[in-house]
């Protein structure tokens, strides 16, 4: 449960992709590759660790749960310090259109709160924003090419 000082950020969207696909791009390094950040060296099963790549600044990841066909939860966080890691959470829900809906939230406890904040919500925000616009734009054209 969220705690005062913590800076929770969630996000929802539906896609026009079926699960499999969406699965294809929460669970593998590609996948990441094509949304989430620019470069991921990991293997996306619970335990692993390795690395992730965003305008330069490099991310240690630390995979903590895998779902198969539903979700995928981690941490990360710049440079060498772990107590400043955010955890994300990525879920997959099959809608009855026949597409798929992913929901995400990225937290940052305590000392990460802080340096969240430092940077403003707006900053993370957005960079969510650009993550879901890389999402839209795989989605619609995997909807193109089909």
């Amino acid at each position: 449960m969220p705690q005062p000082e913590d800076l929770v950020i969630e996000r929802i969207t539906d896609l026009d992709l079926g699960i499999e696909e969406l699965w294809g791009l929460i669970s593998t390094p590609e996948g990441w590759s094509s949304w989430l950040v620019d470069e991921a060296d990991l293997v996306v099963i619970p335990g692993s660790d390795g690395v992730a790549t965003q305008d330069g600044a490099r991310r240690a990841v630390h995979v903590q749960t895998v779902e198969k066909g539903r979700g995928v939860t981690f941490s990360w966080w710049d440079g060498d310090d772990p107590a400043a890691a955010s955890f994300v959470r990525l879920d997959i829900v099959e809608l009855p259109s026949g597409g798929s809906q992913l929901h995400i939230s990225e937290r940052f406890l305590g000392a990460s709160a802080s340096v969240a904040m430092s940077s403003t919500q707006m900053d993370i925000d957005l960079a969510w924003q650009v993550r879901f616009v890389s999402l839209w734009l795989l989605a619609l054209h995997s909807t193109v090419l089909a």
